[in-house]
């Protein structure tokens, strides 16, 4: 009995060491350090600008994970993976210069260096110059208020683990890819600052989740017609009846703020990258 109580002993022991070192190491990759620097942008300050940037903020999905007004809202908890709640833009956004502000959507760079998680900047970096302005322009008008969510994010014991092992990977992302002006080929253009957020272009993937199965972009695309594939971006209604889950919610939410030219646009784009993978 004696060895029973000693086993479990050390059991607890390893399982204790185990969670101090979870815990530690998780906290080392939150608070880790970036060196990216600030990202020097021009905000235009007319109402076409802003309205525009509020137009192009649904489009990169700010206005799907922050809520429609920037409000901030909480998307997902559960005790062991932790909360997942994008905090209200105004009140964020007050405590940044446009510089700082510019670098956490590009690069997912906070204030203090460290990196944000699950934002989408692999995709937000492609984001030009002008519009980037644009968007801040739009964030700017923002005010926070009673309605804005209280919600934090909050990593559990399965989500320390993630970040851990790299699985829930930072966000920050270094590299400079963006263009000074929106590009004349939007439909490239909108698929690498919007679809590729989720998806890949020419591979099946998954989303952070890692059951959320998410398809190639460009075969997908290329299986529509034009009116079928308006109909998805407008509704996120696919050509079968069955639910297409986020990618309902995201085109209603968001993509449903492409004009009908920037949607045959990205299909022309994504078609002609689906001829290429099939070669």
């Amino acid at each position: 009995m004696r060895w029973i109580f000693r086993g479990l002993a050390v059991l607890a022991g390893l399982a204790v060491l185990f969670a101090i070192i979870v815990f530690a190491g998780s906290e080392w990759v939150l608070r880790r350090s970036h060196a990216v620097p600030e990202v020097a942008i021009a905000v235009p300050k007319d109402a076409a600008s802003v309205a525009e940037g509020g137009r192009l903020a649904k489009i990169v999905m700010c206005r799907d994970c922050h809520a429609a007004e920037g409000q901030g809202q909480q998307i997902f908890s559960d005790p062991m993976f932790g909360t997942v709640a994008p905090p209200p833009i105004a009140k964020m956004a007050a405590q940044l210069s446009d510089a700082e502000l510019a670098r956490l959507i590009r690069h997912g760079v906070k204030k203090d260096g460290s990196s944000t998680f699950i934002m989408p900047s692999h995709s937000l970096g492609h984001i030009s110059d002008d519009d980037l302005g644009r968007i801040i322009a739009w964030i700017r008008t923002l005010k926070p208020g009673p309605q804005d969510s209280k919600a934090q994010n909050r990593f559990g014991p399965i989500g320390r683990f993630l970040l851990l092992t790299g699985a829930l990977p930072a966000m920050a992302t270094p590299a400079n890819v963006s263009a000074a002006k929106r590009p004349a080929d939007v439909g490239r253009y909108y698929s690498s600052v919007a679809c590729q957020a989720c998806h890949k272009l020419h591979e099946d993937g998954t989303m952070e989740d890692g059951k959320t199965k998410v398809p190639a972009l460009a075969p997908m695309v290329a299986s529509y017609d034009p009116a079928a594939f308006n109909k998805l971006m407008r509704t996120g209604q696919g050509m079968s009846k069955r639910d297409l889950g986020l990618m309902g919610v995201v085109a209603r939410a968001g993509f449903s703020a492409f004009t009908d030219q920037e949607i045959v646009a990205l299909q022309a784009y994504l078609k002609a990258e689906a001829a290429k993978g099939a070669r």
